[in-house]
């Protein structure tokens, strides 16, 4: 199982994300797919310091979703990109794995799995944090890349093929699931499927229904950018080595 313990003083992923990335629904930049990721990822950006197993079981099942509604939209559309994108495609791809190592073990934990009782649900959610601090700059780089050489109407299909990924994919981690490729496609579907079923065995129902409410507030909720940069000024940003 890959778990490295993070670090006692870490970063958010909130301050390591760069402003020029945080493009909001409507605004005039014109970047569906970057308003539709930024709006779920703002929804499981900050990892609570103790996890209650509600909360635990939702920000799981979003991360979750998330993770497969890349690997089934933008992961592909990067393949056959520039060798920069399939470099971040394949960084992207390798802390996604630490970042689902990491909540199955939570899982776990929160389900009262005595295999995972030796770790506190505290340290668990500092290591998810930290991993995710590593993971959200290569995917913000990743994302601003494909819209940089995509036509609009090419990012409005890659949203709307997220949002379908989104309400279809699995709503509990699977770290040991092909990556790419048509097994990895079908090992998604047939996550999601068995998913929702165990959800509603373990009275978990509906933690993976709530994206399109948190897609639709967003528009509503959110004001439009002020003076905001646009995020094609700089695209240098984000990529990182892994956490040592």
């Amino acid at each position: 199982m890959f778990l490295v313990m993070a670090p006692k003083a870490r970063g958010r992923a909130s301050e390591s994300a760069p402003a020029q990335y945080q493009v909001l629904p409507g605004s005039a930049t014109r970047r569906p797919l970057s308003a539709c990721i930024d709006t779920i990822r703002d929804a499981v950006r900050q990892v609570p310091e103790v996890v209650e197993p509600e909360t635990g079981y939702q920000t799981i099942a979003r991360l979750s979703g998330h993770l497969a509604a890349m690997r089934r939209s933008v992961y592909p559309s990067a393949a056959g990109g520039s060798d920069r994108e399939r470099r971040l495609r394949a960084e992207c791809l390798s802390r996604a794995r630490a970042v689902e190592w990491t909540l199955r073990l939570l899982e776990c934990r929160l389900s009262g799995d005595m295999a995972a009782a030796r770790v506190s649900v505290p340290e668990l959610s500092a290591v998810l944090a930290w991993h995710l601090d590593g993971y959200w700059p290569a995917e913000l780089a990743l994302v601003a890349s494909v819209e940089d050489r995509s036509a609009v109407e090419d990012t409005e299909k890659l949203a709307r093929r997220y949002q379908r990924a989104l309400t279809r994919g699995p709503t509990r981690p699977h770290p040991r699931c092909p990556r790419s490729g048509t097994r990895g496609l079908v090992a998604l579907w047939l996550h999601g499927r068995w998913d929702r079923v165990l959800d509603t065995m373990d009275s978990r129902a509906g933690v993976g229904n709530d994206f399109l409410t948190l897609l639709a507030q967003s528009s509503v909720d959110r004001p439009e950018p002020s003076g905001a940069a646009d995020p094609a000024e700089d695209r240098t940003v984000g990529v990182t080595g892994r956490p040592g």
